[in-house]
């Protein structure tokens, strides 16, 4: 570790009077840091540093402990202490494929900023934790769409000043560009998608709220009149309520299905709700019942598992992959044999 490190996570440490600090705990939090130094040479490093720091140790009243000056000037020593480093290094090892590139770009600075502090650290733990830490995702990896840079700058400026801004959007199959002026209410990552929660124009109800997908704005200008929001509107209720979960129909079902036993066998752990019921058949097979939502994602899911089982329940659902099923066999057979 740096003196020049250590000396700057020295000066973020210490409070501002009348509040202390002493060197006992100063080594208690370096050691959490990852930065194994003894109180003396912290005691030693404090002295240097109250040379040309409005930094005093108060020796004379209990607590002893050291303190900014009361009227010291306001100092700001952006820093990344080893457990930032480390949350950034696993970022980028485990998570860089969900951001587009112009954003993973613009995070590369920080990336190679926590590689040369973990380097550095004396904690041998930090050093190893990316080296023993791996995560598998059981969907088919696709790649995120490109984003123009200059259009995530706007958007997230915009939003976090609370202003509108005005766009030129290309709806999805269509080739002509629509011009609106967007509210934007949030930004949400979803399946390699970022996506735009806003409504438009002078319409702010919370009927009136819609998603668009970043990757196909185009061009985006930064406009000073402030955003119109929906009264009551909320980003987690509005997830909450199954705005990301492509609904097809209202509220939930009572899903009834008869599993292959190792198909099944992940639901013990990962149950599908609070009510779900497994019942072992005397064929092998699992029948599973629970309370989902009617949602497209549902579908995939049972789909997934081809014919490994097979819905009861309810009717209409049943009826659905009954239709999917016959498609895909019309697709693999040759009529003319």
């Amino acid at each position: 570790m740096s003196t020049s490190y250590r000396y700057l996570m020295l000066l973020r440490m210490i409070p501002r009077y009348p509040r202390k600090i002493d060197t006992a705990t100063i080594a208690i939090l370096m050691d959490r840091d990852g930065i194994v130094i003894h109180r003396r040479s912290i005691q030693r490093d404090l002295e240097k540093l109250s040379l040309s720091f409005a930094i005093t140790c108060d020796d004379k009243h209990k607590p002893f402990g050291w303190s900014w000056a009361a009227d010291a000037p306001s100092l700001d020593i952006p820093t990344m202490s080893p457990p930032v480093a480390l949350a950034y290094r696993m970022v980028a090892d485990f998570m860089s494929d969900m951001f587009p590139k112009e954003i993973y770009d613009q995070l590369k600075p920080h990336f190679r900023c926590a590689d040369n502090l973990l380097k550095q650290t004396d904690k041998a733990t930090l050093k190893e934790w990316p080296d023993k830490v791996r995560t598998v995702g059981r969907s088919q990896p696709l790649m995120p769409p490109k984003i123009r840079a200059e259009v995530f700058s706007v958007t997230s400026d915009s939003l976090l000043e609370g202003k509108r801004f005005q766009v030129s959007y290309q709806k999805r199959g269509e080739k002509e560009q629509v011009s609106w002026t967007i509210n934007p209410l949030g930004i949400v990552l979803h399946d390699r998608l970022i996506t735009l929660v806003c409504t438009v124009g002078n319409y702010h109800q919370l009927k009136d709220v819609r998603q668009l997908q970043l990757h196909r704005i185009n061009e985006a200008t930064p406009l000073e009149e402030p955003a119109l929001s929906p009264d009551g509107f909320n980003l987690d209720e509005y997830i909450a309520g199954g705005a990301f979960t492509y609904r097809t129909g209202e509220g939930t079902i009572r899903l009834k299905a008869v599993f292959e036993q190792d198909a099944a066998i992940h639901l013990e752990e990962t149950p599908l709700s609070e009510d779900q019921l497994l019942i072992y058949q005397e064929d092998g097979n699992v029948f599973v019942e629970a309370t989902v939502a009617d949602t497209r994602q549902l579908r995939w899911w049972l789909l997934g598992f081809g014919g490994r089982i097979e819905v009861l329940e309810p009717h209409g659902l049943r009826e659905e992959i009954k239709i999917h099923v016959i498609r895909m066999i019309s697709r693999y057979t040759d009529f003319t044999n």
